[in-house]
């Protein structure tokens, strides 16, 4: 036989068993304890206030908003037309024959439902608009004006060193 002593395989073993015993703890422990809470509006991308608008409280922005909410909410049919153009012009544009003629109906129909949508909630704003103060409808104005540089989701790009891109004349959403 081998000049081990008796004693040193099972004590091998032990030793063995109650490292991994700790290493299968420490894993689990680190899978099974809780995520840290993260600060409120973590999950939301920081928003910046657009130059040349003026700071205004939470409670300024929330009336503002909700303004905006009854101007969306009182066009939804014409939101309804708009959606039915839209998909006629898709299916024009689509057809085999394809008829540059139907097609152009088609888009001055898209454009005209595009301009009664817009009207539409215009108009429901401006009609509450004298509830607002200076600072508040200087912001409607700028939700009003139209769609903004880099919205839809998509974050301004950063140049290879980190900073973001130079302003440019519009400002962002």
């Amino acid at each position: 036989m081998s000049g081990l002593p008796n004693w040193l395989t099972p004590a091998a073993l032990g030793v063995s068993l109650l490292v991994n015993l700790a290493l299968g703890g420490y894993v689990a422990g680190q899978h099974l304890r809780p995520e840290p809470a993260k600060p409120e509006g973590a999950d939301r991308p920081a928003f910046e206030r657009p130059e040349g608008i003026p700071e205004i409280s939470r409670d300024d922005r929330r009336e503002v908003r909700a303004l905006m909410r009854r101007g969306f909410e009182s066009a939804q049919a014409e939101l309804a037309a708009r959606r039915e153009a839209e998909k006629n012009f898709a299916q024009v544009v689509a057809a085999d024959p394809f008829d540059l003629a139907a097609a152009e109906v088609a888009l001055r129909e898209l454009r005209d439902a595009d301009v009664m949508l817009r009207d539409r909630i215009g108009l429901e704003v401006l009609g509450g608009i004298n509830e607002l103060s200076p600072e508040q409808r200087a912001w409607v104005a700028w939700i009003l004006s139209g769609p903004k540089e880099g919205a839809h989701g998509k974050r301004k790009k950063k140049d290879k060193d980190g900073a973001p891109p130079p302003a440019e004349d519009s400002p962002p959403r």
